[in-house]
């Protein structure tokens, strides 16, 4: 592709080498020191201090309010990090009680990012709040953050008179580890009239990446294997009455065994599991399904496709590999290592339901079928800034049906920094699927997706151009597509500046543009864009999205039409205890059945916080669409969606989840009501028992005297109890 030629042909022009980290050998303790919840480091004698942080936020520039003392140390197993954190304002310190892993009380925290591979392809974040509670994440430079990876590790925190003190041990155990230098950084952030944020080694603003600033540490002992094992049995029951179909339905009851195991050596993890049960906490919740021709994506929260996942969630033209596709697995097999040219992921489980994907894809015969399912990755690191040339490999057979039913493709993604400013990604994939029909006969297809991007970042400015283009006939059986049959081009550029001091905290604007035509080439839309933001002191942002098109597209043919939207919304943040974010949308564009042109209006607000050991969010949501020749309501939706969790001491907590969802017009018309409630008890990311009850009502209104009713409810119950040796 063009884009491809440009990049190599800059290569030689751009290349340059970031600042050089600073580097240091931390002492091996003699002892493991005291994780007890106290101010007491005398047992951490010997370990190394460091003290000299520097501002990152919102920006690098300025002088850091906040004292902070890091005590770090190699034990024998594992690393142990304590950092006394001082606030000259020790009563604006934001703490509470929180589950693992959520923080919408917008927290006090400090915490470790580390590379225990040293090749600056990913980071481990470890987090934690002044009372001790957890956030682990994995991140890259080109993705950002996942806060759905979990590691096993301890934490312990105690808030202070002049602030508090946190305490960490992070086992070699839990980590894929190489020997030499490990990537190191120390985060604190202070969300305070801004969200202000220090780091040690101290980073700048003008390095446009985010891994190669972090420190070159040594002398961890990766030759100790610590405790390899984590074994995790686990047992679920439900008793479930499903009246969708039948409103006397009796309620029907079932139990299952489960196990995980993982095995974890200096550069290699190897992972099953047996009949997992892969219930999540919070139930998927449907956005307002208005006019979209897009596919509803689900974010993965299942812990078996979580690690060492990053290779095979490789995003380009398309998304070749989606593990939500695996519906129901009997069972999983997952391998992860690394190298020092190369890291790589295998990943083979058996779908129960597989044949339902299949024949959601468009096959027939292929009900109650299960699948095999295979993928497999590769990166080949190109750069110390993650930089990589990577392979990745899917293949879907159907087993014990009609002839060689599923499919395959294989995908190659380039992930390129040439010199400190300029970024290159790019992608092709190719995929093949063959899919059994009524009459018997099989039906093959093949289609390709590619893409390439050029980005250009600054400090306070950035560029960027980029190309898509997917073919009509693309099926990925085990990835996500997104649109068929387009092609893609887009170009911007961005403004951006940040503050320590004054009224404004941050400001960005960025005009943007996009052109679609048809795979074929026929023309199908030109479009001009808008989008800025700034946020104040007082931590109250808004922003605009502003986007007017020449033609859109109907029943998949281009009709010149104006359509033009604008949205307005924004946040505000200054208290723990209530956060508010709303967004309204005026649009005008056409209904894509009948090719109309009808208005879109969109509004929503937004409250969420923490207070004392409660975290709740209150979502309210109504979007309608209205043809414009005659002001006819085509569809309205109205959404309210609750969350809350309380938590306990002792690791103990009670969840609940609520949604009503509407729908009413010409388009269509229901009612959707769930709720679901559960007291549970977590002292780790692996151990986890709860008790619950679900239920969900709906209104049908073709009935013959149209009312709800239940369609499901029911008691469910999980038990799974981590044992690591």
């Amino acid at each position: 592709m063009r884009f491809l030629a440009l990049a190599f042909a800059c290569l030689p022009l751009l290349a340059s080498q970031a600042p050089n980290p600073p580097r240091l050998a931390i002492p091996r303790l003699a002892h493991p020191p005291s994780m007890a919840r106290d101010t007491d480091l005398s047992t951490w004698a010997g370990a190394m201090k460091i003290t000299e942080f520097g501002m990152i936020m919102p920006d690098d520039k300025g002088e850091n309010r906040w004292p902070t003392t890091v005590h770090l140390g190699w034990g024998a197993e594992a690393l142990f990090v304590a950092i006394e954190a001082t606030d000259p304002e020790p009563s604006k310190i934001h703490a509470a009680r929180h589950l693992r892993d959520t923080n919408q009380g917008d927290f006090d925290f400090v915490g470790v990012d580390l590379d225990p591979s040293g090749k600056g392809q990913s980071i481990l974040r470890f987090f934690v709040t002044p009372l001790g509670g957890q956030i682990d994440e994995i991140m890259t430079d080109s993705t950002g953050e996942n806060p759905s990876y979990d590691c096993l590790w301890d934490s312990t925190g105690v808030l202070t008179p002049t602030g508090y003190t946190v305490k960490l041990r992070i086992p070699y155990s839990s980590l894929r580890r190489m020997p030499g230098d490990w990537g190191l950084r120390i985060l604190r952030i202070i969300p305070r009239e801004r969200r202000y944020g220090i780091s040690w080694p101290r980073m700048s603003k003008d390095v446009q990446c985010d891994i190669c600033q972090l420190a070159k540490v040594s002398g961890a002992p990766v030759d100790r294997p610590g405790s390899p094992f984590l074994l995790i049995p686990f047992t679920s029951f439900n008793r479930t009455q499903s009246l969708n179909t039948d409103p006397v339905a009796p309620a029907k009851s079932q139990a299952r065994l489960g196990l995980d195991l993982r095995y974890a050596t200096q550069a290699l993890t190897l992972e099953g599991t047996y009949r997992p049960d892969f219930a999540t906490a919070d139930a998927d919740v449907d956005p307002l399904q208005i006019n979209s021709r897009f596919k509803v994506f689900y974010p993965e929260r299942r812990p078996f496709f979580l690690e060492g996942m990053e290779l095979l969630g490789a995003q380009g033209a398309q998304r070749q590999f989606f593990s939500r596709s695996i519906q129901n697995p009997l069972f999983g097999l997952k391998a992860s290592g690394q190298a020092d040219l190369a890291s790589w992921t295998v990943l083979h489980t058996k779908d129960q339901d597989g044949g339902l994907l299949l024949g959601a894809s468009g096959a027939s015969g292929v009900e109650g079928l299960p699948t095999r399912d295979t993928a497999a990755a590769v990166k080949f690191s190109t750069g110390d800034r993650g930089s990589g040339l990577s392979l990745l490999g899917t293949d879907k057979a159907l087993l014990g049906g009609p002839g060689p039913t599923g499919g395959h493709s294989g995908g190659l993604y380039l992930d390129q920094y040439l010199g400190t400013e300029f970024h290159f990604i790019g992608s092709a994939v190719t995929a093949q699927s063959h899919l059994p029909q009524v009459g018997g006969t099989i039906s093959s297809q093949r289609g390709t997706a590619t893409s390439a991007e050029l980005s250009w970042n600054t400090r306070n400015w950035a560029a960027w151009a980029s190309a898509q283009a997917t073919s009509p006939d693309l099926l990925l059986l085990s990835g996500f597509t997104d649109l068929q049959g387009y092609r893609r081009h887009t170009a911007g550029f961005e403004w951006r500046s940040n503050w320590n001091e004054g009224r404004l905290a941050s400001a960005n604007v960025s005009p943007r543009w996009r052109r679609l035509t048809w795979w074929s080439g026929e023309p199908l839309e030109r479009a001009l864009g808008l989008d800025a933001s700034f946020e104040t002191a007082g931590r109250l942002s808004f922003f605009l999205n502003w986007d007017i098109a020449g033609r859109t597209w109907a029943e998949d043919r281009a009709q010149s039409v104006a359509a033009r939207a604008l949205t307005l919304g924004g946040n505000w943040r200054r208290l723990s205890a209530l956060r508010i974010g709303w967004n309204a949308t005026q649009a005008r564009s056409l209904e894509l059945r009948t090719g109309a042109p009808s208005r879109f209006r969109s509004a929503a607000l937004f409250l969420y916080g923490t207070v004392s050991s409660l975290s709740y969010n209150l979502t309210g949501q109504q979007s309608g669409l209205d043809r414009e020749a005659d002001d006819q309501r085509l569809i309205r939706a109205r959404a309210l969606t609750a969350t809350g969790s309380w938590q306990f001491p002792r690791s103990v907590y009670l969840k609940t989840q609520a949604f009503v969802v509407r729908y009413d017009g010409t388009a269509t018309e229901g009612v959707d009501k769930f709720l679901k409630a559960f007291l549970g008890w977590q002292p780790n990311a692996f151990t986890n028992a709860y008790l619950g009850w679900s239920g969900q009502r709906r209104r049908d209104p073709t009935a013959v005297l149209p009312g709800e009713r239940t369609v499901e409810r029911g008691l469910f119950a999980k038990v799974a109890y981590a044992v690591q040796f």
